[in-house]
């Protein structure tokens, strides 16, 4: 289960941003998963905040902690911004 999780959240996550008008975009492992098609069960997403653990600590994504809850937050200062942003205008 693991790798292929973590390649169709990636994919997600890089359409969400792809897809998200402004220029900052906040979002929890649950929302990524739900955009994949996942199941949002416990071990899923798990495996998930897995990926966006890694890619905050490659510094493409960054943590924000509301009152409530920990939330990943991507800017279009981020590489990984940038390269979803290039994908879709590839993509048309």
């Amino acid at each position: 289960m693991g790798s292929n999780v973590e390649e169709v959240a990636l994919r997600a996550l890089i359409e969400l941003i792809a897809n998200t008008k402004g220029s900052c975009m906040t979002f929890t492992p649950k929302k990524v998963a739900i955009q994949a098609g996942l199941d949002t069960k416990p071990v899923t997403l798990t495996v998930v905040k897995y990926v966006l653990e890694k890619l905050r600590k490659e510094g493409l994504v960054k943590v924000w902690r509301s009152s409530r809850r920990m939330r990943y937050m991507v800017t279009k200062e981020s590489p990984l911004w940038q390269e979803a942003k290039k994908l879709k205008v590839q993509a048309k």
